[in-house]
Parts: C-alpha cells; structure tokens; sequence
C-alpha cells in the first residue's frame, strides 16, 4: 500500500458518518421499545381491570401473537425477551421525561440494562 495515498481526512468522516448513524439507530431502536412496552402496559392495564395478573399477562401474549403472522418467528423465549425490553425501556424513560428524553441518550442497549438498573437510572436522571 503507498503510504501517499492515505486519505486521514476521508477516513475521519466516514467514521464520523458511521457514528452519526449508530446514534440515530440507536435511538429509532429505543424508540421502537419504547413503543412496544407502552402498549403492553396499555394493553396489560385493560385486561387488569378484570382478571387476575396471571391472566392479564397470558392474554397479553395472545393478543401479540394473534397480530404476528410468522408466529414461527416468535417463540415463547423471543417474546418474553422483547416484552421485558419494552416494558423495562418504557418504565425507564416514562420515568424521566417520556419518548423525548430518548434523544438525550448517548449510548445504550436495552439488551443489557438489568431490570433492578432501571430504578438506579431512574434516579441518577431525575437529580
């Protein structure tokens, strides 16, 4: 490779174009959690009024299941996974300022953000 050719300045954009996209991804994904848990507790909250939790939850999953067509996609595992998620996600920032605080967000994964981390941040962002 000729050294002469090494274009630092192109590199350094694409970088920060790449990251600039990361961001936005991140945040549509958050979004999207956000969007998905808020249902659930609607959806939750409504079936509550007359059943018992236990209840509430299992027709929760119905109705999510009924909604999806490529019900091979969803295993019991994947649904628990994005319902955890989501509910974990829209009771963080339903807590601190709702769907607009999300653009504050530097850096996150709802993947990894224990369910007992949620009241910490929850805190942390509301000193």
């Amino acid at each position: 490779m000729d050294v002469s050719s090494l274009d630092f300045l192109d590199l350094y954009n694409k970088i920060d174009t790449a990251e600039d996209n990361l961001q936005r991804t991140t945040h549509d994904l958050i979004r999207c959690y956000y969007n998905f848990g808020q249902a659930i507790k609607q959806l939750f909250d409504h079936f509550r009024k007359s059943c018992n939790e236990d209840v509430s939850n299992a027709r929760v999953n119905d109705r999510i299941r009924d909604q999806i067509a490529i019900q091979d996609k969803l295993t019991e595992t994947n649904l628990r996974k994005r319902k955890e998620r989501g509910k974990k996600v829209f009771r963080l920032f339903s807590n601190v300022g709702g769907i607009e605080a999300i653009e504050r967000i530097k850096s996150f994964n709802a993947t990894t953000l224990p369910p007992d981390d949620v009241d910490f941040v929850i805190a942390r962002l509301n000193e």
